[in-house]
């Protein structure tokens, strides 16, 4: 292939990697018109169609969408190439993009371990919610929280998520609260916001329809924007909240919160954490050993959350 449709050919993957010629050229920072007169031109010395165009848009041809996996890894390695003839960084260095919740909650109070056996570890973390793309930004990993990525990313199964109802022990008591409740009637019930798209997550109402208890609908709820925020109100004895795992695992380690349904009342969510990096990058030693790391403390920790949920 002459060098001269390298342009077309990014084009090409732009259009096909964003569902559209629009959505390509502001990935590209060109025009509409410009992405679209490089496809053309693409299509003329190929000698077959790639694009169906209708008022309605541009619909990608099998023999497009044929090709779209392997364009995108080319380009990743032609962008892989392009990082190492850089001026070199420092091989300890590591950028992560999560979630505020892993951060905080499960990565902070770990990284000590890994300090202990990296000790120039330079971690640059950033905190989001928003779907990073590890082709056009430099993270070397993500944290996400979803279903199992495409080919053109390597991922680590770190847990699931889960969803489980706690409170502090002294509002179980107040209450009542056992293995035995079948009713939520006159209890106090801190309401989150969703914040995953997650099928499998519950609410109140699902959540008491899927154990058998009691439960209606109420005109004035507490209602929170966030886990972390529902999880400090239950703490301050507001009422019994349905927390994630991640969020909820160091309080009910220490006891301060319980789970007064016991650990079957647990939902496991269809979507995992992942620890998500681009495939056919390279990595550097303390890369590799930040992976095989966070790899055992998932491990560690899958065992953690099944004895918490066995007692």
């Amino acid at each position: 292939m002459r060098t001269s449709h390298l342009g077309a050919l990014r084009a090409l993957e732009a259009a096909l990697r964003t569902g559209s010629f629009r959505s390509a050229a502001d990935d590209l920072g060109v025009t509409t018109a410009a992405v679209g007169q490089q496809i053309r031109g693409l299509e003329e010395f190929v000698g077959c169609q790639l694009f169906v165009r209708k008022p309605s848009g541009a619909m990608p041809t099998v023999a497009a969408i044929g090709v779209a996996s392997e364009l995108t890894a080319g380009f990743g390695s032609i962008s892989t190439v392009l990082e190492s003839l850089k001026e070199p960084v420092l091989n300890n260095r590591l950028s992560l993009s999560t979630s505020l919740a892993i951060a905080e909650y499960w990565l902070t109070p770990r990284l000590p371990n890994f300090y202990a056996i990296c000790d120039q570890f330079d971690l640059r973390i950033d905190t989001t919610h928003r779907l990073v793309d590890l082709r056009s930004e430099e993270f070397d990993f993500v944290i996400r929280f979803g279903p199992k990525p495409d080919d053109t990313q390597d991922s680590v199964f770190l847990f699931d998520g889960c969803v489980v109802p706690i409170c502090t022990p002294e509002f179980a008591a107040q209450y009542g609260l056992s293995e035995s409740a079948t009713s939520l009637e006159g209890v106090p019930l801190i309401h989150v916001k969703e914040e995953t798209t997650d099928p499998s997550w519950l609410n109140w109402a699902r959540w008491s329809k899927k154990y058998g208890l009691e439960y209606e609908e109420r005109a004035t709820i507490p209602e929170f924007p966030r886990l972390s925020s529902g999880l400090r109100g239950a703490k301050e004895g507001l009422g019994i909240v349905l927390c994630g795992m991640v969020e909820s695992f160091s309080a009910l380690a220490d006891g301060s919160m319980v789970m007064p349904f016991g650990g079957k009342s647990a939902t496991r969510s269809e979507f995992s954490y992942r620890l998500v990096s681009l495939r056919g990058r390279a990595r550097t030693k303390t890369q590799n050993d930040f992976r095989d790391w966070m790899a055992d403390e998932a491990d560690a920790y899958r065992d953690e959350v099944k004895c918490l949920l066995d007692r």
